[in-house]
């Protein structure tokens, strides 16, 4: 019976810890999004380059997030061995945004993997640089099945 409620505290306290944030110092903002323009002295100026700068870096994530949608995109395979669950995106607090379902069938195996690193790598950049905050949940690992042929995920509490 102690066991169980020391385990059940433990289970509770794990998905709160993900949203701690190391306060061994102080925090420090973000680097500048746009080069520093007065907005005394060019307030449309400075809003521009805002805006462009903002833009830019949405079209890049969203450029390697495309591609990367695009290269998983045919799910086919001949055994579930070629199937893969990979985290795509990157959340604020840290971990995957979401998960997807890989078949690796006829593909470069390792320049699959570098493209989504590379996308993950840049969204939790992105994330990091904005000074982003989002709800800290821990989204579960899926797991994989092949069905009629495709990878498709399947929730981890139905399997």
């Amino acid at each position: 019976m102690r066991y169980s409620k020391l385990a059940a505290l433990l289970l509770l306290a794990l998905p709160l810890s993900a949203c701690m944030q190391n306060t061994g110092g102080e925090r420090s903002a973000p680097a500048p999004l746009v080069e520093q323009i007065d907005p005394q002295k060019d307030p449309v100026g400075a809003v521009q380059a805002y805006r462009q700068q903002q833009s830019t870096d949405l079209t890049d994530v969203s450029r390697l997030r495309a591609e990367v949608l695009r290269l998983t995109r045919d799910k086919s395979a001949d055994n579930v061995q070629q199937c893969l669950v990979l985290p795509l995106g990157s959340k604020p607090c840290g971990g995957p945004a979401e998960y997807i379902a890989v078949s690796i069938k006829g593909k470069d195996e390792g320049s699959l993997l570098q493209k989504i690193s590379g996308y993950n790598q840049a969204m939790e950049a992105e994330n990091s640089r904005k000074g982003l905050m989002s709800d800290c949940a821990v989204v579960e690992k899926p797991a994989v099945q092949l069905v009629n042929g495709k990878c498709e995920l399947v929730a981890a509490s139905t399997q």
